[in-house]
């Protein structure tokens, strides 16, 4: 009972949390574009995807910990969750230096390889301003962090997400309409994360006196740490390489026009972000507490995934085309409307649910270095039809190496969990995403005919309300049907409990 109230508290803190994010982040880029033009709106977003690059100096760090951490809470041992903490911010720490150095370099060099009207200096600036903000990360509060993930308090995370989030989004409006300056857009970044840094240092010292400073870091409980670097490695190459090659292969403008497209699926990303966020932890838990209620929680968990990921999706290939149209309104130094590159992006969301579950519970059941080589290889192929593609097909290609790649992952992650943790056949969940997938198909089709005009931001609204409501309506009926049975398997385990 307490886990499924923090699953509502996190689940309704994070959306409303979430939504209002995703208005700030719409009306950003909006105002980037007008005011500055596409070769700066695809520079930040360049900027961005390179610093995730060098944020897999974490990478590992972060996915062990939180595993170690869901088996100490689960047996309530404050000791080991003190011992886990400790480990990892002492890696952390380490990783800072590391992270200062490459950040730096990499400031001299990329600007080089640019085709751009804009100042070397400026773009090196940027470069290293947007760095900082990952080492005072690293280096203060991403060990607390994992803890509140673990714990469930997404909401903790998601509020204070939120704060600082306004306040970023004021600092560079008064960056750009009042000064004009991008340096000092990222200067006003690095004291807001510092401002973030000092939130959780007080909400820690208030809410875990309990944890143990003194205690010896012991890395060996973090032991599949490499495995996970690994994996996010991989994982980071799936999903950023597009902007980058882009930006090489086709210019800033064209990495722009990418990432409008990358702006809105992005926070469809973040929705399901959102329920995985809220979640996780009971998944995590069950798993060393009752092995069937992981089995049925896992069903239930994986099917919602591909329900949420199709209608979303279906919603926004309906309004997508009309969207596009209203937010570029006024820049003409580039055409962004590419009805394709959004489905592809739509794609690609759909498979990351279908392997979402999958994946997690692959990790939750300790199997980090026998999957290790699948994420290598989703990265390999993801990277090389890429490269393949780009010359010819500009954005659609890069897409396209996403979605070769998700789909061989996908029927892999799927077949080697349901074989080696609940020994069974994926055949109930294959089908459920194949009858998805024509959904969405349909959706598609429906959205390539333009059939409804949007012309006013008022009307795409009402369009979005009354389509939302027709295809969450429709998919819902269809999860039930497949999944009520694991539902109702569930309720009664909570009832027991309660009792």
């Amino acid at each position: 009972m307490k886990n499924e109230k923090t699953v509502i508290t996190n689940l309704i803190i994070s959306s409303v949390t979430q939504l209002i994010i995703l208005a700030l982040g719409l009306v950003l880029p909006r105002i980037i574009l007008t005011s500055w033009g596409s070769e700066y709106n695809g520079l930040i977003n360049s900027v961005t995807t390179i610093m995730r690059y060098l944020s897999l100096l974490e990478a590992g760090i972060n996915t062990s910990t939180l595993q170690a951490l869901y088996k100490s809470i689960g047996e309530n041992d404050r000791h080991q969750t003190s011992v886990i903490i400790r480990s990892a911010k002492q890696y952390y720490h380490n990783v800072s230096v590391i992270y200062t150095a490459l950040v730096l370099l990499i400031s001299f060099v990329y600007p080089l390889f640019l085709k751009t009207t804009i100042n070397y200096w400026e773009i090196f600036f940027v470069f290293v301003l947007q760095g900082l903000t990952g080492v005072i990360s690293f280096a203060f509060r991403a060990a607390y962090q994992q803890l509140l993930n673990a714990e469930g308090k997404y909401y903790v995370i998601s509020l204070v997400t939120l704060f600082i989030n306004i306040c970023t989004f004021a600092a560079k409006i008064v960056s750009i309409k009042l000064f004009n300056s991008i340096l000092l857009m990222q200067l006003l970044g690095v004291l807001i994360v510092l401002m973030q840094t000092a939130i959780y240092a007080v909400y820690f010292k208030r809410k875990y006196q309990w944890i143990d400073t003194s205690v010896e870091s012991n890395m060996g409980l973090l032991e599949n740490r490499r495995y996970y670097q690994v994996q996010q490695l991989a994982g980071l190459v799936f999903n950023s390489t597009d902007t980058f090659v882009l930006s090489i292969f086709c210019g800033l403008k064209v990495a722009s026009v990418y990432t409008v497209y990358n702006m809105v699926y992005s926070a469809l990303s973040t929705v399901i972000g959102i329920i995985r966020g809220s979640t996780n932890f009971v998944l995590g838990q069950s798993y060393h507490k009752s092995k069937a209620v992981f089995f049925e929680l896992y069903h239930a968990y994986s099917g919602l995934q591909i329900c949420i990921g199709c209608a979303l999706t279906s919603i926004s290939m309906l309004l997508i085309t009309g969207f596009v149209t209203l937010y570029t309104a006024g820049v003409e130094d580039i055409n962004y409307l590419n009805y394709t590159a959004a489905t592809l992006f739509s794609l690609n969301i759909i498979l990351d649910c279908t392997r979402g579950a999958s994946l997690a519970g692959a990790n939750i059941a300790d199997l980090a270095p026998k999957t290790t080589w699948r994420y290598l290889m989703e990265a390999g192929i993801n990277l090389s039809v890429s490269l393949l593609l780009v010359r010819s097909m500009g954005i659609n290609g890069v897409l396209i190496g996403t979605v070769v790649a998700g789909l061989w992952r996908s029927t892999d992650s799927l077949v080697f969990f349901h074989r080696k943790v609940l020994q069974d056949r994926p055949l109930k969940e294959i089908l459920f995403i194949l009858i998805n997938l024509i959904v969405f198909c349909g959706f598609v089709f429906l959205g390539s005919k333009n059939l409804f005009v949007i012309s006013t931001y008022a009307g795409f609204v009402k369009l979005g309300v009354l389509f939302s409501a027709i295809v969450v309506l429709f998919l819902g009926l269809l999860y039930l049907l497949f999944y009520k049975r694991n539902l109702l398997s569930l309720r009664e385990v909570a009832k027991e409990k309660e009792e």
